[in-house]
């Protein structure tokens, strides 16, 4: 399992000094190597803060400090035997944003017959364990638990797993989202209050038309030029123009920038404004911009759809992909319904043997003509659809998910990415009904692979609610 890009990892691992002298000389060395074999561990998953073992309300106090300098992402508490649970309360009790990963990870799989009262202090993580987490219950802290035999593969599968999931909520929590102009007017279903946003911990950087005139305009020629001959060389743009594809790829250097600059890890465009198609400056919808953005790892929604954006982002971590789009109509007799959109899309999700079509963007033209659509087509089996959106009927957000696959990827016509979506819960109109029902805004994002579980797990550390269609 290849490490979450970036995940943040703080190990608290705790230790009890009241056995020592009924325990032979090396005990604490004993547990403190186990310690040190779980953080070896966990740096397959990413960056690992450990601050020693701790043994001490003190100590715990200390690993706050650590743990808070390192901003982690999740908090892996791993005992290395039975103490007393104020030491590691200490270490947690001022970073309630923090998710919990309780972990009993056992160094035997089995109890032997001859087993001793020495054997069992030595061994004695899970008392230290369940000490923990009754006290977090009792505090109404949130956590999530994973118990098995170090190295096994009931124990890595659940792990990596939960891992996954904090990796994504760890992306959101503290992010700088882009937004590239102002939602469309009337657009209700895309907006987010600034305290929904302050909730989730997002900052938003808008970016006028004066800054991204300014952004365009500095993008070098000699740039421009190399762009151009990349993307001719590797994808089908016979249909588009020098001078669309130029324009198209400047804007696309633009957003590179951009993004660098703020360091965000995700965005949003309304091309339909005057910061992009009537903006006398840059004059064209940005698809081919967030295309390259969205590939590299760093996903935008359109129409100034932040929620959708951070569907996106968590997809994005959850599934390596994830595909902005629309669903369109339903098939009754297949079974199925399109999900298609105007022509932006991530790569990443595309069926190996398809070719990428580069198109002129003429069903949406700014003032200086179309920009430039991406096409391709989806690559078939499992797949999961997402919307997120705010929502006071479950207290804050919902992450809506619906496990299914793509049966096809056919419709060329569209000029843009699109697939036939069946959903995995039933009958594609009960389904769809059941998608409306909870909350899902009119745009979603498709991601390669079935999810539920992990976004499940994403949304609980998150702190919002999670429906399943």
């Amino acid at each position: 399992m290849a490490s979450p890009t970036g995940l943040r990892i703080g190990q608290l691992s705790v230790y009890f000094g009241l056995f020592d002298t009924a325990m032979p000389p090396e005990f604490r060395q004993d547990r403190t190597a186990y310690a040190e074999a779980i953080g070896q561990h966990l740096e397959n998953f990413g960056s690992v803060t450990y601050p020693g073992v701790v043994d001490s309300d003190e100590s715990g106090r200390r690993a706050a400090k650590q743990f808070t300098a390192a901003e982690v992402d999740v908090i892996v508490f791993a005992p290395t035997m039975a103490a007393p649970p104020s030491y590691g309360w200490e270490a947690i009790r001022d970073l309630p944003r923090v998710p919990i990963l309780a972990v009993g990870a056992q160094e035997l799989d089995t109890v032997p017959d001859d087993y001793t009262t020495e054997e069992a202090t030595r061994r004695s993580l899970l008392v230290g364990l369940v000490m923990f987490t009754n006290v977090l219950v009792r505090e109404g802290r949130d956590f999530t638990t994973v118990i098995g035999w170090l190295g096994s593969s009931g124990f890595e599968a659940p792990l990596a797993g939960l891992l996954r999931a904090a990796a994504a909520a760890g992306r959101v929590r503290g992010s700088r989202l882009l937004a590239i102009g102002k939602p469309i007017a009337g657009y209700l279903d895309v907006e987010a209050s600034p305290a929904a946003l302050e909730s989730l911990g997002v900052e938003i950087v808008d970016v006028g038309s004066a800054e991204l005139s300014a952004a365009f305009a500095a993008v070098d020629a000699a740039a421009v030029e190399e762009s151009v001959t990349d993307l001719r060389d590797r994808y089908d743009a016979s249909a588009v123009t020098d001078e669309t594809l130029a324009r198209s790829a400047r804007l696309a250097l633009a957003l590179d920038r951009l993004c660098a600059e703020h360091e965000v890890a995700a965005g949003t465009v309304n091309c339909h404004s005057d910061v992009l198609r009537w903006n006398p400056d840059v004059g064209i919808t940005a698809c081919l911009g967030v295309s390259r953005c969205s590939e590299g790892g760093t996903p935008f929604s359109c129409t100034g759809d932040v929620p959708t954006a951070i569907a996106l982002l968590i997809g994005k971590h959850v599934a390596g992909a994830a595909l902005y789009c629309e669903l369109y109509q339903l098939d009754f007799p297949g079974n199925w319904v399109l999900v298609a959109n105007g022509g932006e899309g991530d790569l990443a999700i595309r069926a190996q043997e398809s070719p990428v079509r580069l198109l002129p963007e003429d069903h949406y033209m700014g003032d200086h003509g179309p920009g430039t659509a991406v096409a391709f087509e989806l690559a078939k089996g499992p797949a999961t659809l997402i919307s997120m959106s705010p929502a006071e009927t479950t207290g804050g957000w919902v992450l809506v998910g619906a496990e299914g696959e793509i049966l096809d990827s056919k419709h060329h016509r569209m000029e843009g990415p699109n697939g036939m979506f069946r959903f995995g819960s039933g009958p594609v109109e009960e389904s769809f009904t059941r998608w409306c029902e909870a909350g899902a805004t009119h745009h979603a994002a498709v991601l390669p692979g079935r999810h539920g579980d992990i976004l499940r797990l994403t949304a609980r550390m998150l702190g919002i609610a999670y429906t399943p269609v």
